[in-house]
């Protein structure tokens, strides 16, 4: 993360991307834990254009963003002291991905995994409220709010 957030409310759309049982995380190459496929919302840019984007930048992939399924405020402390604050926006992906098929990562810090859903609840997936939000299970006609600050 650079230094352009510092100070900043970060602005994460992230897509819900399933497949039968199972769904696709992003993990960092370097870190033990997981989350949903996104990026930054740039300035002026709508939330479910950039998740798109960030797919297309990240995977090679082209997806639709469908509705809003979980807004989600959080903040942490980086591994370097640094504080950020976040609001996660998780869209429903429209897609024809299968999970019988790796996803490419066109970056070389990150990976992408299927991961069964009903393992979600013992994995370190970040931030824990959109964890808490997928093992509840899905139900894409339910829109959820929530803040964990």
């Amino acid at each position: 993360m650079s230094h352009k957030y510092a100070q900043q409310i970060e602005i994460i759309a992230r897509g819900l991307i399933q497949s039968g049982s199972k769904i696709l995380l992003c993990k960092s190459i370097d870190r033990n834990y997981m989350y949903l496929p996104g990026g930054h919302v740039e300035f002026c840019e709508p939330a479910q254009i950039a998740l798109e984007r960030e797919m297309r930048e990240e995977t090679g992939l082209s997806v639709t963003a469908g509705p809003l399924l979980l807004t989600h405020e959080h903040t942490f402390t980086d591994q370097k002291g640094r504080a950020h604050h976040e609001i996660n926006l998780v869209f429903h992906v429209e897609h024809t991905l299968s999970s019988d098929c790796p996803v490419p990562s066109s970056e070389a810090d990150i990976a992408f995994e299927w991961i069964e859903v009903a393992s979600i609840v013992d994995l370190d997936i970040r931030p824990v409220g959109v964890r808490a939000f997928i093992a509840a299970g899905v139900d894409t006609d339910v829109f959820l709010s929530e803040c964990t600050l």
